[in-house]
């Protein structure tokens, strides 16, 4: 019998923000103002720092004082465990299977390593989680078995180092459908007890890249990257639930301005790109801001590795802590309101959480054993490298063959990175066409509905005024893409043009050298690589419609609910047509299965399973899930309503029965798609009511109803 998996429940949060203020040091007793007022535990306050303005100024309102709010306000004596007492009720959702992101943000200088790591009489934030976690470990009395697993990352010149590893090499980002950005070949080490995790941490602070300038003696050049990673087995009868959570402690390098450290050489290059990583992190906060309040907006995650790995903390799946950590100096008074700033637009930040559920079967010896035959393959392949490498270092070869060589590496380099570098123009610009695809239809929508009513009411020429403001929003944001499309494309043409200036060069070799065969295969090794490298970006294209095709049956379900089927009546369909939903018991099947209205909904189709293996599109979705149905929809197009958490946009479709009416795009809130409209644009022939113009979903309103069963 066809197993149906009901979705797992999903949860709107709200990312939390809290403000720490730090203490003045001595040096800045002596020669600077204290700015900073706490006014109570959610309010604070920014005081002039000319203190020479006189009344005139302030009654004209011309001083620069200024207020903010927040989740959280720390005055300058408070400690990290007074900060953590407020955060400890998220970091435990790990061990629920939840995933949590905790990272400080601010100037450098300002407190945000001693806020996430601490010293030894004050322990940091980091310190602090690890140690929840285990005590709610030992607390639990339940069967259930835990596995903890910890690795340590930094972002360095946007390069990506294991700290964790003594001689880490480069490592590269991936997306994955069901995880979503990983770091291929970091190391993961499984601990039993906080104090391992001390250790660990202990280990990769000390190969930190820390520098000492001008404004902080002990200044992180480096993003540094802490995940806990929370694995519960839970032991069933046909198998076993696996609860995954994933704690993410983020310690960002501190902004500076070159005018104030004094930095040349490496110093100022270090601190240009620590600028350029947190540039593109406040814009993708203006972004998400700007998003909530207005609608689709393009979301630039590409723009940085730090964006990239914070990409499910910001608005993804995850429970996110912001922690802005300010200087009380008036020295200090424009770093100060520059994180007051993004940390007030990050309170209007969305992230949809639910628990990471997995199960494992009976058969997972069989993919130990395909494990174990890949590793030995893999070690034979190492083998035969070892020989081929030893090989070539014991024959004699000349200096200017080893200068070829390696003017040949330095060439391949380049061609890899140019290759990357194409891969993500690529994907930017297929993100950003997306977007606008959606909202063009989106407009098109809103257009129908402007050309429509007929303004009657003052009501009704609200509702005209409200949807022409929505449709300039529209506007707004499809002018603002096209322009980064634009852009995107000026450097995928840059990009192919220094594509063909290696290409000429590696011809140029190949041609002159007398060692032309060597060279012709180690050119068409690399070609091979770039080949590669393009068919990564179609499986990784194959992998998002997968992902696309399981929110779909997520999708699914909430239609059928919204046809006003309640869960009896849908498992009574079930029943009647062999299927079966996991988690919940069938009734005995009865003819007199009915929907509200007296009949199924005439776009779902429920077939047997003789029907299903004749005809080859009877099967709706087979991704992990068992076979449903297809969906028979009377229109050419069946329409799905989405939400895709791990994307950088919010899509409804303007031809879906769950888009919404038209004040609803007025005041640019997204409609949830279980919701159920009560007015369309076409009216019914039964009554004077507006109904959907899919006859398959019956939303009429409650005058329908009633007009309508007079009639049977």
């Amino acid at each position: 019998m066809p197993t149906i998996r009901a979705p797992a429940s999903r949860q709107t949060a709200t990312l939390q923000v809290a403000v720490k203020c730090r203490p003045l040091t001595d040096n800045e007793s002596r020669r600077s103002r204290h700015i900073i007022q706490v006014i109570d535990d959610k309010n604070v306050a920014v005081l002039d720092p000319d203190i020479s303005k006189g009344y005139l100024d302030l009654i004209q309102n011309r001083t620069k004082e200024k207020r903010y709010s927040f989740d959280h306000v720390y005055a300058p004596g408070c400690s990290n465990t007074d900060v953590y007492k407020n955060i400890s009720p998220t970091v435990l959702g790990v061990v629920q299977g939840l995933n949590v992101t905790v990272f400080a943000y601010g100037s450098t200088g300002s407190g945000k390593t001693y806020t996430m790591v601490g010293s030894r009489s004050d322990p940091g934030l980091m310190v602090l989680s690890f140690r929840t976690i285990f005590d709610q470990i030992k607390k639990d009395d339940s069967s259930d078995t835990f596995e903890v697993s910890c690795s340590y990352l930094e972002v360095y010149n946007e390069v990506i180092y294991d700290l964790l590893e003594k001689s880490s090499g480069h490592l590269e980002l991936r997306e994955d459908p069901e995880h979503g950005i990983i770091v291929a070949g970091l190391r993961r080490i499984k601990v039993h007890s906080a104090d391992k995790i001390l250790e660990l941490l202990n280990i990769g602070n000390s190969r930190r890249k820390t520098e000492s300038t001008e404004a902080n003696a002990t200044s992180s050049r480096s993003h540094a990257v802490l995940e806990i990673t929370v694995r519960r087995k839970q032991k069933g009868k046909y198998g076993s639930q696996v609860l995954r959570g994933k704690l993410a402690l983020v310690d960002l390098a501190g902004s500076e301005r070159a005018s104030e450290t004094n930095n040349f050489g490496q110093k100022l290059r270090d601190g240009a790109n620590i600028n350029k990583s947190l540039l593109a992190l406040a814009n993708c906060i203006n972004a998400l801001g700007k998003q909530n309040k207005k609608g689709l907006a393009y979301v630039p995650y590409r723009n940085s590795k730090l964006t990239r790995i914070l990409k499910d903390g910001l608005s993804g799946n995850s429970r996110t802590v912001m922690i802005a950590t300010i200087s009380p100096a008036d020295d200090q008074y424009h770093h100060t309101t520059n994180t007051l700033k993004y940390a007030d637009r990050a309170k209007e930040i969305k992230t949809h959480v639910h628990k990471n559920i997995g199960t494992i079967d009976n058969h997972v010896e069989d993919y130990q054993r395909m494990i174990e035959n890949l590793q030995g393959e893999v070690s034979q392949l190492k083998k035969e490298l070892a020989d081929k490498e030893h090989q070539l270092s014991v024959k004699p070869t000349e200096k200017a063959a080893d200068n070829e060589l390696s003017w040949l590496n330095v060439l391949s380099q380049e061609t890899g990175e140019n290759v990357q570098e194409r891969i993500n123009l690529q994907k930017a610009l297929f993100e950003l066409e997306e977007t606008n695809k959606r909202n063009r239809m989106e407009l098109q929508h809103l257009d129908g509905a402007i050309a429509r009513p007929q303004v009657v009411n003052e009501k009704d020429y609200a509702l005209l005024q409200a949807l022409t403001s929505r449709r300039q929003v529209i506007l707004d944001n499809i002018r603002d893409n096209d322009e980064a499309g634009a852009g995107y494309r000026k450097d995928i043409e840059l990009n192919e043009s220094r594509r063909r200036q290696l290409q000429d060069m590696i011809e140029e070799a190949t041609s002159n050298n007398g060692n032309r065969t060597y060279l012709q295969i180690l050119s068409q090794y690399r070609l091979l690589g770039m080949n590669n490298a393009e068919l990564q970006i179609e499986m990784a294209m194959r992998d998002q419609v997968i992902h696309n095709q399981r929110e779909s049956l997520r999708s699914l379900w909430n239609i059928l609910y919204g046809t006003g089927l309640n869960q009896k009546q849908i498992l009574k369909l079930a029943a009647k047509q062999g299927l079966t939903v996991e988690g919940c018991p069938l009734p005995s099947s009865s003819p007199d299965v009915a929907t509200p209205h007296g009949r199924l909904p005439p776009f779902m189709s429920f077939p047997s399973p003789q029907s299903q293996s004749s005809s080859p599109s009877s099967c709706f979705l087979q991704q992990g899930f068992s076979t449903m149905s297809v969906l028979k929809n009377q229109h050419e197009t069946p329409t799905i309503c989405r939400q895709e958490h791990l994307s950088s946009y919010y899509m409804m479709s303007g031809s879906s029965p769950y888009a919404g009416d038209g004040k609803q795009w007025a005041s640019g809130a997204s409609t949830p798609y279980h919701s159920t409209p009560e007015t369309k644009s076409e009216r019914s022939p039964c009554s004077g009511e507006l109904r959907t113009p899919y006859s398959g979903i019956e939303g009429f309103s409650r005058q329908r109803k009633d007009s309508c069963s007079r009639e049977r």
